[in-house]
């Protein structure tokens, strides 16, 4: 039996459909290079070492640039807290790359210093999280920006205040440092950045990475 020629109406309505399909697909469009800040951290082996060679191959990353980067503070673990201090810091970077994209290359960037998932919340060569992402709000399983626990951890709050105090959460509406200080009072600290279990470790600068 001879197939029925489909009518131009319905033509038109197969291609509607099929670009309505091809856009859904198209979650992020990006205006231009992009500011996003990542959370840093390591407790095995030479924690230093991992960090640096961390912000190294973050800023391999085609389509990425380090524009800045905090000091290290260490801290004690939180979540599981049977096991080594971390070092914790912050990168500021400007990229064209959708957030799956850079996610893919941060996994990247971990694998091959060592990261292992086994045990959550458990000791890492290093850790690499996307804080904020310009102005972006994603709540799906395997991406959640901004960081869903980024107010509520001072060794995220620390360093991030550090390099971007100013930066403003696109969910609460508040600035980083406005963030800080009201963590800091929940903590019960009166004192301006001494916090109870933080130690700076050293200042980072671009030439520390450079030498990689």
């Amino acid at each position: 039996m001879a197939k029925k020629k489909k009518s131009k109406k319905s033509r038109k309505a197969g291609k509607k459909t099929a670009k309505a399909k091809k856009a859904k697909k198209v979650k992020f469009k990006l205006k231009g290079p992009q500011r996003v800040y990542l959370g840093l951290g390591s407790n095995i082996g030479d924690r230093e070492e991992y960090i640096e060679q961390a912000v190294f191959l973050l800023g391999k990353i085609k389509g990425a640039e380090i524009l800045k980067r905090s000091s290290n503070h260490e801290t004690q673990a939180e979540g599981n807290a049977d096991q080594p201090p971390f070092l914790n810091a912050a990168v500021e970077i400007k990229t064209t790359l959708p957030p799956k994209k850079l996610l893919k290359h941060i996994h990247d960037i971990e694998n091959t210093l060592g990261r292992e998932r086994e045990v959550e919340w458990g000791p890492r060569t290093i850790d690499i999280d996307i804080l904020i992402y310009g102005n972006l709000i994603i709540s799906e399983d395997e991406l959640q920006i901004p960081h869903p626990l980024l107010h509520e951890r001072m060794f995220i709050l620390l360093p991030l205040k550090e390099i971007a105090p100013n930066l403003a959460h696109p969910v609460l509406e508040k600035s980083i440092k406005e963030l800080f200080e009201e963590k800091k009072i929940e903590s019960g600290v009166t004192y301006d950045d001494e916090l109870p279990g933080f130690k700076e470790i050293r200042k980072g600068s671009p030439d520390d990475y450079e030498r990689w």
